[in-house]
């Protein structure tokens, strides 16, 4: 439940009120980018992440509507923008193996694992990825296989590889 200030707050930034936006972006920007820094290990990236949460809010203020409180709800919009982020990046770059293809298979509703186009969908998806991984330099490719498929730490690799 939002308290009064916050009920007053979210109702003047529905009506488009620019002294109401600066004051939540003022009061939430800074930690929201280093709640985000956390999640993505980039300074500037974060604050471009938290930027379109606010970007979102200024265009269209009619649709911030909290029931909650006001830092829980930029906090969680911040984290699952990050996290599309990083999975929509990571996309690029992860390996389907057929033990994680057969694994997800498996989490689908048994209707949808009976759709056999579903699985092959999954498996050129899979060749796809392979061969992106392929096409990197073969350090890069080191590394990330080390780091996805052997699932080693940053320090792990660095150690096996002798780079920093």
């Amino acid at each position: 439940m939002l308290n009064l200030a916050e009920h007053y707050l979210t109702e003047s930034i529905n009506k488009g009120d620019p002294k109401s936006f600066e004051f939540l972006f003022k009061s939430y920007y800074s930690n929201l980018c280093k709640y985000a820094r956390n999640i993505v290990h980039n300074e500037t990236l974060a604050e471009d992440l938290v930027m379109d949460i606010f970007t979102r809010i200024w265009e269209s203020p009619e649709k911030f509507v909290i029931s909650a409180s006001i830092s829980g709800y930029l906090y969680q919009s911040v984290h699952n923008h990050c996290i599309n982020y990083l999975t929509r990046k990571h996309r690029q770059f992860t390996e389907l193996s057929s033990e994680t293809i057969e694994k997800l298979n498996a989490l689908l509703p048994p209707d949808a694992s009976a759709d056999p186009l579903r699985g092959i969908s999954l498996i050129e998806l899979s060749d796809s990825i392979k061969n992106s991984i392929d096409r990197l330099p073969e350090e890069c490719r080191k590394v990330f296989i080390l780091s996805r498929t052997e699932e080693l730490s940053h320090k792990e690799i660095s150690a096996r590889l002798g780079i920093s």
